[in-house]
């Protein structure tokens, strides 16, 4: 029988015991299971790790987008497959790869044995003075701006649990029109032959970039081939309506001036001075002087996706 390890987080906003009773109980007659219960986001990743290391078949993160990002980075690149069992907020990650919306049924699709789906990722090459290290971003990434409402949205955790995509359009029109109207440019960003001076960059490599409720967000109007980047100068308060608009429409974002939309992007790479937040899947990554992000295809195995 082969093995398998439910990797979860309890305080998850749809988390229950009875669920994760459910998830076991359906797993457990497929496959030979396990339980662990880590105490941090870097537990989670080393017990994922270690399960990769290991020979476990299928490595399942029960709870948000945080417990698959952190999940996710120890298996790109393993013979190990991702399981997910969406129990968070706002699961953007399962519902990009259209997996069920209820553990019961997420559950009963991982126990059904089935070739998984092979994904891309975006790989991030992060420098903070001396310090170099790697990041696997699932759904998408971002410097700037909305790595800094990320901070801050997690500075209230209730609110976050309790409203879910209101409290981070909240939080971001608050760091919209509070902190970034007074910011200057200090990112030199460049892709191919494209560069520019910039305050904030986003990356979008799935078809949504993020949800607003059940409103997919998106930065450019085709879908990413393999990359799109939105790359921010100055954010003029006035401009700060028409951005929503245009996000919640689907319209360009590139035509509004200020903004540039660049499509078609492999690698792109930036400086900061000073250094500027990163978040990677909706989790803050701390602060950067210099970034690269590069498109890796084939790089994760999914149950289902």
């Amino acid at each position: 029988m082969d093995r398998l390890v439910v990797i979860a987080n309890p305080v998850a906003s749809q988390f229950t015991g009875g669920a994760h009773r459910d998830v076991m109980s359906t797993l457990s007659k497929t496959y030979d299971v396990e339980a662990i219960w880590p105490g941090s986001a870097a537990e989670a990743t080393e017990a994922a790790r270690r399960s990769a290391k290991d020979g476990v078949s299928i490595v399942v993160a029960m709870g948000g987008d945080g417990m698959v990002h952190h999940v996710a980075q120890a298996l790109v690149g393993s013979e190990s497959t991702l399981g997910i069992v969406p129990v968070g907020t706002t699961n953007v990650v399962a519902r990009l790869l259209n997996l069920p919306k209820r553990a019961s049924k997420a559950a009963r699709l991982i126990a059904t044995p089935s070739p998984p789906r092979i994904i891309g990722v975006a790989t991030l090459t992060l420098i903070r003075g001396t310090t170099e290290t790697i990041h696997h971003a699932i759904f998408a990434c971002g410097f700037g701006l909305d790595a800094e409402v990320v901070i801050e949205a997690d500075r209230d955790p209730y609110r976050k649990y309790r409203f879910g995509s209101i409290h981070y359009a909240r939080t971001a029109f608050g760091v919209g029109i509070k902190t970034f109207p007074s910011r200057r440019p200090h990112l030199d960003v460049v892709s191919g032959d494209q560069s520019s001076r910039a305050t904030s960059v986003l990356v979008q490599f799935r078809d949504t970039y993020t949800y607003f409720g059940k409103i997919p967000i998106t930065l450019a109007s085709d879908p990413p081939d393999p990359m799109t980047a939105l790359v921010l100068g100055r954010l003029r308060r006035r401009r700060i309506p028409q951005i929503a608009i245009n996000a919640l429409s689907k319209r360009s974002l590139g035509a509004i001036d200020e903004i540039e939309v660049w499509e078609a992007v492999k690698t792109l790479s930036l400086k900061a001075d000073p250094p500027v937040a990163i978040q990677a899947d909706g989790e803050s990554l701390g602060m950067v002087d210099a970034a690269k992000v590069e498109w890796t295809a084939r790089a994760l195995r999914v149950v289902g996706a």
